[in-house]
């Protein structure tokens, strides 16, 4: 099972019902969401708890939540792909996501860290616009590849390390 915390203004802009994260599971399967505003959109960042890769979706509307557990398989997915992670561990990583359940957030780390990621994007984000052109893999893989001073190493590479590769 695959757990996300939300910010209350995600809750608040999705249909998510919230659920107790009664579960005590490695954090590698768990991913804190936020919502924000860029280039007069709304956009949605997701990050892995235990390595800090994320992926940014722009231009997020209400009806994107109504599947919402099918779209971050698949964004999840394509990100991967892009950073060159073999079919097989992906399949293994997202075997996981046959359900999503979704929590408040709990770790101010996390929350810090995906802050700075929007930070970083808004300055790299004018290399990609105008949106409705924007190259998002190429984006997100920029995203990932900046250090984590918390955690000492760069998304990407700790995605790598923690799917075994």
């Amino acid at each position: 099972m695959i757990t996300i915390s939300c910010t209350k203004k995600l809750f608040e802009l999705s249909s998510f019902v919230e659920e107790l994260d009664t579960e005590i599971s490695d954090e590698f399967f768990k991913w804190h969401a936020n919502i924000f505003r860029m280039a007069k959109k709304n956009n949605l960042i997701i990050m892995n708890n235990k390595t800090r890769f994320c992926f940014i979706l722009f231009g997020i509307k209400k009806e994107h939540f109504k599947n919402f557990n099918q779209l971050f398989v698949k964004y999840l997915k394509e990100n991967l792909q892009a950073e060159g992670i073999p079919e097989s561990k992906i399949n293994e990583y997202i075997e996981q996501a046959n359900s999503i359940k979704f929590v408040k957030t709990y770790d101010r780390s996390v929350l810090g860290s995906m802050t700075d990621m929007v930070k970083t994007t808004e300055f790299i984000v004018e290399d990609y616009l105008p949106i409705s052109e924007m190259n998002i893999i190429d984006l997100n893989k920029k995203n990932n590849h900046s250090p984590i001073v918390k955690l000492k190493g760069f998304p990407d590479q700790m995605m790598k390390a923690a799917l075994g590769i």
